[in-house]
């Protein structure tokens, strides 16, 4: 199951400065027979994005077992950047386009990053930014969401264990992203990001030894079993362009 999310309202970033990042995870379930009309808005609402100033990231991905649900990760730079973004007209095209497509009410989930932790770590290519479409065949990645609730007190030790994984997973070929959250409104729950370029790369993952080193560290920290929900790409479509520059 996915972290409890609360509905969508305005956001507001927490503390600020340096290279801390907001990043807003939105819960979207659409009326069965508009996936297609969705997915068309959130691309164009995805790509003029990435073009503002105050965003990092603005990925769109798909439920793999229900094609229903959908999850907007939206990386923030400033304080100043959700506000800006939803005074934007794509923003205002979006929001009315898909309003009766919606089943539910959308929600999200607010976290602070800690991998990577300089804005370079997140940002899309430059092309993206400066709105150039995407050139070739579409790639398809496996997304993978994993929860983590911790055993209070064990956060920064997680974390730090968490981060060594990180930097040694993000050089395995087969890895597009591999990034670490934590929800600002409950600090032992964590998010892990992970982007794989084929289906077997997971599997691949689950035998470097930095993963068993990794997975017996925080065995005991864990408050409960971790979940993960697998979803696919929209956007970015091509592998390079989830890639971190670092």
């Amino acid at each position: 199951p996915r972290p409890t999310a609360r509905p969508c309202a305005p956001l507001t970033m927490s503390g600020g400065g340096g290279d801390k990042a907001l990043a807003v995870v939105v819960y979207v379930s659409v009326k069965p027979g508009t996936e297609d009309a969705f997915i068309a808005a959130s691309l164009l609402n995805a790509k003029a994005s990435v073009q503002e100033q105050g965003i990092a990231r603005f990925d769109v991905i798909q439920n793999e077992e229900d094609s229903t649900k959908f999850v907007l990760v939206e990386v923030y730079k400033d304080d100043a950047a959700p506000a800006a973004h939803k005074e934007t007209a794509h923003y205002a095209a979006w929001r009315d386009a898909v309003a009766d497509m919606m089943a539910e009410p959308r929600s999200a989930v607010k976290y602070d990053n800690i991998m990577p932790d300089t804005f370079a770590g997140w940002d899309v290519p430059a092309s993206l930014m400066k709105g150039s479409a995407e050139g070739g065949s579409a790639d398809s990645l496996l997304c993978v969401h994993v929860f983590v609730s911790v055993a209070p007190g064990k956060e920064e030790e997680f974390a730090k264990l968490s981060v060594e994984n990180a930097r040694n997973s993000i050089q395995e070929k087969g890895i597009a992203r591999f990034d670490l959250l934590q929800q600002q409104d409950d600090k032992s729950k964590f998010c892990l990001v992970e982007v794989y370029s084929n289906k077997d790369a997971p599997a691949a993952h689950k035998e470097t030894a930095h993963y068993a080193a990794w997975r017996d560290g925080v065995a005991d920290m864990m408050a409960v079993p971790r979940s993960a929900l697998k979803y696919k790409n929209l956007f970015p479509t091509l592998d390079a362009n989830w890639r971190s520059s670092l």
